[in-house]
């Protein structure tokens, strides 16, 4: 199970904290440990958080500065004044910024994101010992590009490998490759994909993989409506 990433929000504003609160309620990836509306409290904390959500405008004290105050903890910024997004976007302090209002989809693909960049090893680093038609293989979560599950088919899975490597897998969900390969996106309901392999999407719908093919035959995954906008977020986050 992955230890989730414990973090503080730090906004004036108590209904962003009702939105953050309802939108993180079941992420498996962070969790807010405390709330602050005046930054000044939360430089009294002693609390050691893995990640600090911070509005840039704020009573005394801003989010750049309390930014760099709490420099190295690493914080993601947000604001509702278009006239700063582009400074939140080129703040070296950030690991990401987004602008209110707050997006569902956004939030959870920032954090989602923020979580894997800061434990690398638990996305991009990691082996899996897959049990396959052929037996058991050792495989480099890195190198995934593309999974399909295999039509009217709940046990097997088709993965295709970075070197034109393909795997036949049993016993496991697209759930739990999706949680172990955090990096991977989904597209709809049967099919991840590697941004890595991500060649060209067209008309925000037809995703041209690139790499990753069968039998010879270059193959693609259709983006579903109901998986657009956390898609779309995640690949503009990259």
């Amino acid at each position: 199970m992955l230890r989730r990433l414990q973090c503080i929000l730090v906004d004036d504003d108590p209904t962003i904290h009702d939105i953050f609160k309802e939108y993180l309620k079941d992420c498996e990836y962070a969790t807010i440990m405390d709330y602050y509306r005046d930054p000044r409290e939360f430089l009294k904390s002693t609390k050691k958080p893995d990640l600090v959500f911070v509005d840039i405008v704020m009573p005394h004290i801003d989010g750049f500065t309390l930014a760099h105050i709490i420099k190295p903890t690493p914080v993601i910024l947000f604001t509702g004044m278009a006239k700063h997004f582009s400074e939140i976007m080129n703040a070296i302090e950030a690991i990401d910024a987004f602008p209110k209002p707050i997006i569902k989809e956004r939030l959870l693909s920032s954090v989602k994101n923020a979580y894997f960049s800061l434990n690398p090893k638990n996305s991009m680093d990691e082996y899996e010992l897959f049990h396959t038609n052929d037996g058991k293989v050792n495989v480099l979560l890195s190198d995934i590009l593309f999974v399909k599950t295999i039509k009217n088919s709940h046990r097997f899975i088709e993965v295709y490998l970075k070197g034109g490597v393909k795997l036949i897998i049993k016993g496991y969900s697209l759930e739990y490759i999706h949680g172990i390969a955090g990096f991977l996106l989904q597209s709809n309901r049967s099919e991840l994909v590697s941004p890595q392999a991500i060649a060209l999407l067209e008309h925000n719908s037809l995703i041209k993989l690139r790499d990753v093919s069968d039998n010879g035959k270059p193959l693609h995954s259709e983006l579903c409506h109901s998986f657009r906008n956390n898609f779309l977020a995640s690949i503009h986050s990259i």
